[in-house]
């Protein structure tokens, strides 16, 4: 169970309190009791109202504060740069490299594409549209995973990192996260979500002037913060808005998958990781 609340002044301190206390109470008579050590504190943002005395039980215990927390196998931080959880998911993807290179006595490059892609690349994909890196050091430590991964390949480590993607027809890692954006959006647009829980994630542009491009451009708000600026929706709106209405139209996800294939399939941005063309997609 997660409980939250936005912290503005006192009152919103207090009433934490209580529905913490009623979720107590709940727990006690499900039979399903919390256990307040399990139990932690996490407070994201800068508010200047500071409460790390909640409580729990009759005996009044104190819930531990914590600096982060993993819910659903991605690991989130007070500050929501989420560089905690990209440390720990590279390194789980090159110990399962290591364990790779250690088993195979030879990997030629199908055998190779075959165990990166089922073994390797879903420990640095897993729910990315929650955390996807903004930071060229966060983008360049990713990627580095399937730069080192490449080279395990006889006669493939004097090829130049672009020639081995292109040879083994891999796309860089991101690449694949900003595809897998506009998949997730087009998903939720298209109603193969729970419209219950998708229902004001995305707003629409209303009574848009604008007659070139398609018909389904998203409404993007002003924010301040990189933390917002950089979440899921805010850093894909400027490529999906750009994309063409015979992709938009696309019929089911895999037509989608194909359509935007077909239109990026030159992209530069698919061999060679460059920051500029990470976030100027939409403008080239």
């Amino acid at each position: 169970m997660k409980l939250f609340n936005p912290i503005y002044n006192e009152e919103n301190c207090n009433n934490l309190q209580k529905d913490l206390t009623s979720a107590k109470k709940l727990s006690e008579t499900s039979l399903l009791k919390f256990h307040p050590d399990k139990c932690c504190n996490m407070r994201i943002g800068r508010s200047f109202i500071r409460n790390d005395g909640y409580t729990m039980g009759k005996e009044q215990k104190t819930i531990n504060k914590a600096e982060t927390v993993k819910d659903i196998g991605v690991t989130f931080d007070s500050s929501l740069n989420f560089e905690a959880h990209m440390s720990e998911q590279i390194n789980k993807a090159n110990s399962m490299m290591g364990i790779i290179r250690r088993t195979f006595e030879y990997l030629d490059d199908k055998c190779f594409s075959t165990v990166f892609k089922s073994l390797v690349r879903p420990h640095i994909e897993y729910a990315n549209q929650v955390w996807s890196p903004y930071l060229m050091k966060h983008i360049t430590a990713l990627e580095n995973v399937q730069r080192r991964a490449t080279k395990l390949i006889p006669g493939y480590k004097e090829l130049d990192y672009k020639e081995r993607l292109k040879t083994l027809n891999l796309p860089t890692l991101s690449y694949r996260r900003l595809r897998g954006d506009m998949i997730e959006i087009y998903k939720i647009l298209t109603g193969k979500y729970d419209s219950s829980v998708t229902s004001n994630f995305i707003t629409l542009r209303e009574n848009d002037s604008i007659t070139r491009g398609h018909n389904l451009k998203i409404f993007k708000e002003r924010c301040r913060l990189n933390i917002r600026k950089k979440s899921f929706i805010y850093r894909s709106t400027d490529v999906w808005n750009s994309l063409p209405q015979s992709v938009v139209d696309a019929p089911s996800v895999q037509s989608f998958e194909v359509r935007i294939d077909k239109l990026w399939k030159n992209h530069p941005i698919k061999m060679i990781l460059l920051h500029h063309l990470y976030y100027g997609l939409c403008h080239l």
